[in-house]
């Protein structure tokens, strides 16, 4: 029953997914980021862009209350879930970087906090969040790339729950999240305001 409850999801997703459009305009919601024009990349070998509305969100959260309780928690808060993902080659490396690179300013200079950061050689790694006090976090964006590998933008709007965003990547693929410490977003800020 759990597989094919799975199952059923999945094609239920995949298929609002391919037949809708964004519908709403989420850019007056706190937690959305806009990573601009994406065109450029999606002329590349591979592009792929995953929209997830509120109320597609909502559905598949209805479907997960019996069978994955938690599921349907982590999945009633949220209002979007964004993947623009596309690969990386040599064609392509350098816009990459650019827009990475505008993107993260644009967290930096707003009251986004960063939790984690991860680079070497080949690839990079931002994860930024948005809160609201002391406990409620609005927004979650993910910056990722790896040279000759893929690269993807992550934007998730609504009431998050760090302890648990990590079933959405186990459900819905969703790269970077697994680059998710435990939680301890506040060291960065501090980190920042210090300096």
């Amino acid at each position: 029953m759990k597989t094919q409850f799975k199952i059923l999801a999945t094609i239920m997703l995949l298929l609002s997914v391919s037949i809708f459009a964004q519908k709403k305009d989420y850019s007056k919601e706190p937690g959305y980021i806009d990573f601009g024009d994406l065109t450029a990349l999606e002329e590349g070998e591979s592009f792929t862009e995953v929209i997830i509305e509120e109320h597609l969100l909502r559905m598949v959260a209805k479907l997960a209350r019996h069978e994955e309780p938690e599921l349907e928690k982590v999945l009633s808060g949220l209002k979007l879930i964004k993947v623009n993902s596309f690969e990386v080659d040599d064609n392509n490396i350098e816009t990459i970087k650019k827009k990475f690179n505008t993107v993260e300013n644009k967290l930096k200079n707003s009251q986004w906090d960063r939790i984690v950061f991860s680079k070497n050689k080949y690839e990079r790694t931002y994860v930024y969040i948005l809160t609201k006090g002391d406990e409620l976090i609005t927004g979650l964006t993910i910056g990722t790339y790896e040279i000759d590998g893929e690269a993807a933008f992550v934007n998730i709007v609504g009431d998050i729950d760090l302890e648990s965003i990590g079933r959405l990547s186990d459900k819905f693929d969703i790269p970077g999240i697994e680059h998710m410490g435990n939680g301890n977003h506040r060291r960065d800020r501090r980190d920042r305001e210090e300096n």
